[in-house]
């Protein structure tokens, strides 16, 4: 019986830590320490040491400083990107926690990781130990060895031997080095030869297999082309070879028992997870060590706070005296659990207040299972918290409070003193996360889990109302609600101020929450009847539609089943398939558009969709939307969604409804204004290119702009170079397509498509553009370059979006940055600006005690209500506010239009 072999683990500290650091988004304790790439970290090594339970083991890191290969060639490494400073703090952290764990680790001077561990994976093969590299870089492969030498992936789980390597890459391991020679490794900034890609090395190399064998055969390399690259870059090629091959005689101990992991610091480890806020992995501690509980009381602080002390209100007394209480507050977090996730129709259940760490109370109001016990009447609840509500002071704080704001104007309170919104900051802070609930805030900033909504109510079928919920089980969601709100608040109010977003958040999101919660309770009138005349029309056009297609396609079929079109379009009508996916021929609506010219059933296919979308997703679905009590829709405004900082509304979704269309001109006839009242439509007009003539600064735009000239004939003629009124309708088209493209870093296949022009015209245009607005190109090329160092950009009033999408090696994905970088602080300015105009035209109306209303907002457009005897005095006060909202090196204009419908106010 031959006896097993020893295990050998070799840990890329190294690689793990970037991995870790950009694989998990932002993490941090309580004290806003950046803890992710710990995070990450630690997950991977407890990974190792708990399924793969190695013999011996070692963590090995890259020495700071050059190395040998910095010598060889001075551009080494180069391209990359100085370590962000949120990583630098966490290396020291990472080096105490494999050192806590007992695991050896490794660095030195003048040698990378990547050598040290060649050196010892051929070490620990000759000492007969199985060898397991634990790293996912590309450069290793070349050190698999079967049976000896594997590499593990633990983020991909994947183990690669001598098989898979060939088969991702289509060399074997041993010939890695000559294959990266020759296709270069962009991260590294290694070479290569210019021009030789991935297939072509692997042909290469499966026809001569090494580096030398193929340059001693070079003159029968073809194509020529090949051939000319291959001896133009000889020296960069064996130069490459060199910088991706290891050193294996590094100076090191060879004792194998210096790879036998110590026992674990376990005091010492508590501390560390404790001062991140560990605490799922302190959790895995426990249930990994049984006297883990002594060790964690023994270290433990006496003062530290392990449970939240919630307590349930069912008396009055204890009402009033926590209404006194809070009276006497700066401010404290509020949380409310009701029967709807609409707030125009859900009905309370219950209270959560916290205004101290660990300590919460909940006031239920209308549980109806058998143990709800004693109940406070609502009535006498509101009336107490009323008196703390409704004015400035105590400021109030929650997640999500506009939702709250909507639920007790409902109820009669008007919430005054928001002071602190969890959500809003936290999108501030990073608007590109795809989420910004509370449990997501709460793992990300306090490290911690929270009880889901799920485990309270149920799921599917079995789910429960709120309402029926035990008191107790809902004291503790809602109170871990408010209580996590509340602590949350100091961390995000530091880092706010941190990132340098305190004034952004102070003087814009903050009082836009009250802004946007007012037109939401507001709503817009609707008739109903006129929607379902619409609905009825639409439906009369589907049918004519219909007949068309079918006459054209001489049979009848589903025309909304993908499948059964792709078979008409593909099969039956012999059209040419643009673009497949997995279950067939894509007929999707770029498709469509492309396919237009091709044969008339096409365009009456696309016409058949819109009609569909505009009957199932207005003319029906906003007669359900209609508030049963007021007659009108309540949007809702969703201010943490977009990265640019741009408002979207949803439920219903206002808009997308298509504004030059006649079928949209219908729908928003549907949208009227009450007797006696008209709807005024204020519409910035061009302010995304306004903006771009204020960052480029570009002679002729800010010019164009400061005569009133129309911007995109003059662009036109500019172009063309011909004089305004000899610009054809075409021509203004066309310029006018560019002038937006370039906002939204359009190219020239995007703007062939869209004119329906060739690339090559498409070029020409883009070049001309450029070459008469030389200051917007400067503008563009100066911006993408300091995104690209920064790693972000910002909009004039200092909101920032991250691209990381600019550091990709990937080169769709560096065009989707430099698209974002050219967009996001145009866009994102317009957003700005338009919300600011909205918090000083509310605050203008409100002083002056006008009736009008704020009720939309639509992309750069603010629709409102006002009575006729106000009309006057109240567009020239919204003109005023929105053209001097800020100062730029262009004018801002206004376009303004009323009437007793939406389609009739619109400018």
């Amino acid at each position: 019986m031959t006896e097993e072999k020893k295990s050998f683990y070799l840990i890329d500290g190294s690689s793990y830590i970037y991995r870790a650091f950009y694989a998990i988004g932002r993490l941090s304790n309580a004290k806003g320490m950046p803890t992710q790439a710990i995070y990450g970290f630690a997950q991977m090594l407890l990974k190792v040491i708990r399924e793969r339970k190695p013999d011996y083991i070692c963590v090995v890191f890259d020495a700071p400083g050059p190395n040998f290969r910095h010598e060889m060639y001075e551009a080494y490494k180069a391209t990359r990107q100085k370590m962000p400073e949120d990583l630098i703090v966490q290396v020291p952290y990472i080096k105490n926690l494999v050192r806590f764990h007992g695991i050896p680790q490794m660095e030195m001077l003048g040698y990378e990781a990547d050598d040290l561990i060649a050196t010892l994976a051929h070490w620990g093969r000759d000492q007969g130990l199985e060898v397991v590299i634990v790293s996912g870089d590309k450069d290793l492969h070349q050190l698999i060895e079967s049976p000896f030498i594997r590499q593990w992936d633990t983020q991909k789980d994947r183990v690669f031997t001598e098989d898979e390597v060939k088969e991702k890459f289509g060399v074997e391991p041993r010939r890695m080095g000559d294959y990266l020679a020759l296709v270069g490794d962009s991260s590294d900034n290694v070479p290569g030869v210019k021009g030789v890609g991935d297939k072509t090395a692997q042909k290469l190399l499966q026809q001569w297999e090494t580096l030398d064998g193929l340059y001693a055969h070079l003159e029968e390399v073809s194509p020529p082309s090949v051939r000319k690259k291959l001896q133009e870059n000889r020296e960069l090629a064996y130069l490459s070879r060199q910088l991706v091959s290891f050193k294996e005689d590094v100076p090191l101990s060879r004792e194998i028992d210096s790879f036998v992991a110590g026992e674990p610091m376990k005091s010492e480890l508590f501390k560390l997870y404790e001062e991140l806020d560990f605490k799922n992995l302190l959790e895995t501690l426990r249930q990994s060590w049984e006297d883990f509980q002594e060790v964690s009381s023994n270290t433990a602080g006496e003062g530290t706070e392990s449970l939240r002390r919630d307590k349930i209100i069912r008396d009055e007394k204890d009402l009033f005296r926590l209404m006194e209480e809070i009276k006497a507050l700066d401010c404290f977090s509020i949380d409310l659990e009701t029967t709807s996730r609409d707030p125009m129709r859900a009905e309370l259940v219950g209270v959560a207040l916290s205004h101290a760490d660990h300590h919460a109370c909940y006031i239920p109001l209308n549980h109806s299972g058998k143990e709800a016990g004693n109940q406070l009447s609502e009535k006498v609840v509101l009336k107490a918290l009323a008196s703390v509500l409704s004015g400035e002071k105590p400021g109030k704080v929650g997640q999500n409070i506009k939702y709250e704001w909507v639920v007790f104007k409902r109820h009669g309170i008007d919430l005054k003193g928001i002071v602190f919104d969890t959500m809003v900051a936290s999108y501030l802070l990073d608007p590109g996360k795809h989420s910004h609930s509370l449990d997501r805030i709460a793992a990300e900033h306090l490290g911690e889990n929270m009880i889901s909504y799920q485990e309270v109510t149920g799921k599917g079928k079995s789910q429960i109302g709120f309402a029926e919920v035990s008191v107790d089980v809902a004291a503790e969601y809602a109170c871990e609600d408010a209580e996590t709100t509340w602590r949350l608040v100091p961390i995000l109010k530091r880092k706010l101020k941190e990132e340098g977003f305190e004034d952004l958040y102070v003087s814009l999101e903050l009082p836009l929450i009250e802004v946007l919660a007012r037109m939401e309770y507001q709503g817009i009138l609707v008739d109903v009847q006129r929607l379902e005349t619409l609905s009825v029309d639409f439906e009369k056009a589907l049918d004519r539609e219909a007949a068309i297609i079918y006459d054209l396609a001489k049979e009848e079929f589903n025309i909304q089943s993908p499948k059964q079109l792709a078979y008409i379009l593909f099969e039956k009508l012999g059209l040419r398939v643009v673009k497949k996916t997995k279950t067939g021929p894509s007929t999707d609506v770029n498709v469509l558009e492309e396919l237009a010219g091709e044969h008339p059933v096409v365009e009456h296919i696309l016409n058949y969709r819109t009609l569909a979308k505009l009957k199932g997703t207005y003319a029906d679905s906003l007669i359900k939307l209609v508030h049963p009590e007021t007659g009108r829709i309540h949007t809702s405004y969703n201010q943490t969604v977009t990265a640019t900082g741009r408002l979207s509304s949803s439920d219903p979704n206002l808009q997308n409804i298509p504004i030059r269309t006649e079928e949209g001109r219908k729908i928003r006839e549907a949208f009227v204004a009450p007797p006696g009242h008209v709807l005024l439509s204020a519409d910035y007009s061009q302010i995304e290119l306004r903006i771009l003539a204020h960052y480029s600064r570009d002679e002729h735009l800010v010019e164009a702009f400061h005569a009133g000239a129309d911007i995109h004939r003059r662009t036109a003629a500019e172009m063309f170079n011909i004089p305004p009124h000899e610009v054809t309708p075409e021509m203004r088209r066309q310029a006018k397509t560019i002038n937006f493209g370039i906002i939204y870093g359009m190219g020239a296949f995007g703007l062939a498509r869209r004119l329906g022009i060739s690339n090559k015209l498409a070029k020409a245009s883009i070049d001309r553009y450029f070459d008469r607005y030389r200051g917007v190109k400067r503008y563009i090329e100066r911006l993408i370059e300091e995104t690209r160092q920064r790693g972000y950009c910002e909009t004039l009033l200092g909101r920032r979006r991250s691209i990381p999408e600019l550091q990709s090696r990937n080169y769709t994905l560096r065009q989707q940055g430099e698209r974002l970088a050219i967009n996001t602080p145009i866009q994102g300015t317009a957003a700005d600006l338009i919300k600011k105009a909205m918090i000083d035209i509310h605050g203008a109306l409100e002083k002056s005690g006008f009736k009008a209303k704020m009720l939309l907002q639509v992309h750069d457009e603010l629709v409102f209500e006002v009575p006729m005897k106000e009309l006057d005095v109240v567009r020239n006060l919204i003109r005023e506010k929105m053209e001097n909202v800020w100062e730029l090196r262009v004018p801002l204009k206004v376009d303004m239009g009323w009437g007793e419908n939406w389609t009739l106010a619109h400018p």
